[in-house]
């Protein structure tokens, strides 16, 4: 028999542990740039990419910090590697990164230009 507080408290678990994003991740390893004044250019890979940012895998002496702004750019495209996008770091673990991808008031995301200076 389910009793209301029964209820209350299932409903409670299941959107404890709900996803939050806004679009789903996919496992997927692509060649990247992940460039920062402080830590210079890192060539690495990602673990899983959304269209909202991706999991960066990064070795412990090179992990960015919470919150800093970060440049991240597909390599090993057909043609020209991909234009470097503003990203933000939110969050960090044992093997590497979370960044979100940062957009502009259109929805679109940041390009870096190489003039443009880090916002720190």
């Amino acid at each position: 028999m389910v009793t209301k507080l029964d209820t209350v408290f299932i409903s409670d678990i299941s959107i404890m542990t709900q996803d939050k994003r806004s679009s789903p991740r996919i496992k997927a390893s692509f060649q990247v740039e992940l460039t920062h004044p402080d830590l210079g250019t890192i060539k690495t890979k990602t673990r899983d990419i959304s269209e909202n940012g991706a999991f960066v895998i990064v070795n412990e002496e090179n992990t960015p910090e919470l919150h800093m702004r970060v440049s991240i750019r597909v390599l090993g495209l057909p043609g020209e590697p991909g234009a470097p996008v503003e990203s933000e770091v939110v969050r960090i673990e044992h093997e590497g990164v979370g960044v979100k991808f940062i957009q502009d008031d259109d929805g679109e995301l940041e390009e870096q230009d190489a003039d443009d200076e880090f916002l720190l």
